[in-house]
């Protein structure tokens, strides 16, 4: 953990004195902030934020060469998204708490098992 905070507080100095003048590499060096983030979610949080970025600065893109974009509506698809994976997870510990398991153990790592279900 140290030799990772002395890498990323130096990557950190370097951007913040690259900041202050006319500079094109600053976006190119990688936030220690992002960093910790990243090592602290778990993959499937972190790998959907990657994807969702990619979409967003596709749509964006393409979206802004047609004189399109106002920014509005991808916003209110990604609160669709964030609202209905909580009341995704809402039912799922209701049916959890019910004694409703999982349907398969495809993507667990212990196949088809029942490693999920301890049976």
């Amino acid at each position: 953990m140290f030799v990772f905070a002395i890498i990323f507080g130096l990557f950190s100095a370097v951007k913040v004195y690259c900041a202050q003048g006319p500079s094109k590499v600053t976006k190119y060096i990688p936030s220690g902030v992002a960093f910790a983030i990243g090592f602290l979610n778990t993959p499937s949080f972190t790998i959907a934020r990657l994807i969702g970025g990619a979409i967003e600065a596709i749509w964006r893109t393409r979206r802004q060469s047609k004189g399109m974009d106002n920014g509005i509506t991808l916003i209110v698809i990604a609160s669709g998204f964030v609202l209905g994976e909580g009341l995704i997870s809402v039912v799922a510990l209701i049916l959890r708490s019910c004694g409703i398991g999982v349907s398969s153990c495809w993507g667990c790592g212990h196949g088809m098992c029942s490693g999920c279900s301890g049976g």
